[in-house]
């Protein structure tokens, strides 16, 4: 609903007239605007306004950090899944003899160094705070088009001249969701009270308000959470996948891959995950004639799907995943001894991911919507003034990504049983297991 402030003799909210440039006029209207978010007069320990920054500022911290945070965990589930598409390059080239391959393999990723931290970044107004983007002057009447907007430029302009002087402190690193480190920005609210009073951008106006209207501002700054919490982590160094596989051929040389894995768990950490995969390998030495190696070229696509949830507040994370392969591969068979095979391939990841959530328990806490009782536990008490955070926001993100890598392994046959072990090498790093049995 649209908030108008009548000029009047009689009306102390605004104490200018019509006589005063339009900008003064705009400027001091929104600071008063700014004041009056959904002021209550009933009894609770949180301040309304700074339930409503704190939640739409803990949307642009995440939607500013979710994809450093998270990209790692998306990208390496994504790409241990990608692996074991092959385990030698001969493809025989009659249709007189078809045959099925069926075998199970498992892929164990290892997470890098870098992937573990990440630099995190908070929500600031480099600018004065254009107050004319959310109030006009029709008719007489100041028009507020997005109060709690206007709040959050307020209260991000503040954080960056406090960022400066040192007074809100961003560490330097913070964990990804592979990583381990509690992490937090940490807000001087009463630097924050007191850049408002004396600070020449906003002390004029400031001075202007009635008593009434400087508590409200009084009451949102310092009630601020005086800490925002980043995502600690899970402190994972491997991921662990496996795949039921169907290879069917041959046609001219063809080969066709089925693979399928419903939604499992295959580590807590990760959370629910499933993937499917089709390919198709194509004999390039069955047009030379006694070559030294059998060599193949394959092409595949990979869907994903990754759900999750986080935390105490049980944030959602899906995540689905596009993967798009191709590659060129030699092996030469020993016989009797072992099959030696190597590919080089390029994979392109499209992932998009969307992360539902509230507050974080210890923001709740901070903000006085959650109590906590003598003995630790933490509760919602509605009737007595602790109704927590029940508002869902949701972040997506969408991230691509892409990798050359060689692969390079051992296979060895045991009648129709084969078991092959490789080591993929590239942006992430891979050792995959399999064993089939050919029919």
């Amino acid at each position: 609903m649209l908030r108008r402030l009548r000029m009047s003799s009689a009306n102390r909210l605004c104490p200018i007239t019509l006589g005063y440039a339009v900008v003064r006029r705009t400027l001091i209207a929104a600071a008063v605007c700014v004041l009056s978010l959904s002021a209550q007069n009933d009894p609770r320990a949180y301040d309304t306004n700074a339930v409503i920054v704190t939640r739409r500022l803990s949307k642009e911290l995440f939607d500013r950090n979710s994809i450093p945070f998270m990209e790692p965990l998306v990208t390496t589930v994504n790409a241990t899944s990608n692996a074991r598409f092959f385990r030698q390059a001969a493809i025989p080239d009659s249709i007189e003899r078809p045959y099925i391959r069926f075998g199970i393999h498992s892929m164990l990723g290892f997470v890098r160094d870098d992937q573990r931290t990440y630099r995190p970044t908070l929500p600031t107004l480099a600018q004065p705070v254009e107050y004319a983007k959310y109030v006009e002057f029709r008719n007489g009447s100041f028009v507020l088009r997005d109060t709690a907007g206007l709040a959050v430029d307020l209260v991000k302009r503040l954080f960056h001249k406090s960022v400066d002087s040192g007074h809100v402190r961003v560490p330097a690193q913070a964990p990804t969701v592979f990583g381990y480190a509690p992490s937090t920005i940490e807000i001087d609210r009463e630097y924050l009270h007191w850049l408002i009073q004396n600070d020449p951008e906003f002390a004029p106006l400031y001075a202007l308000l009635p008593e009434s209207s400087r508590n409200m501002i009084d009451s949102l700054l310092l009630k601020l959470p005086s800490a925002l919490s980043l995502p600690p982590g899970q402190d994972m160094r491997t991921i662990v996948a496996a795949v039921p596989q169907i290879e069917i051929g041959s046609l001219w040389g063809t080969e066709l891959l089925l693979r399928y894995i419903p939604p499992v768990v295959f580590d807590q950490n990760i959370g629910r995950f499933s993937f499917w995969g089709i390919g198709m390998r194509h004999s390039i030495s069955q047009y030379l004639r006694d070559p030294f190696l059998d060599v193949a070229v394959q092409i595949g696509y990979q869907g994903t799907l990754l759900r999750k949830a986080v935390g105490v507040t049980n944030a959602q994370l899906e995540a689905r995943g596009e993967f798009l392969l191709a590659n060129i591969h030699a092996s030469r068979r020993f016989e009797g001894i072992v099959d030696i095979y190597t590919g080089i391939g390029y994979e392109q990841l499209v992932a998009h991911s969307s992360y539902r959530y509230t507050l974080p328990q210890e923001l709740q806490i901070q903000l006085g919507l959650l109590k906590v009782l003598p003995d630790g536990s933490v509760v919602r008490d509605p009737a007595n003034g602790y109704p927590g955070d029940d508002v869902v926001q949701e972040s997506t993100a969408q991230i691509t990504v892409r990798n050359v890598k060689w692969t390079i392994g051992l296979a060895r046959s045991f009648g129709p049983v084969t078991v092959c072990v490789d080591y993929n090498l590239g942006s992430w790093s891979l050792l995959s297991f399999g064993v089939d049995v050919q029919f």
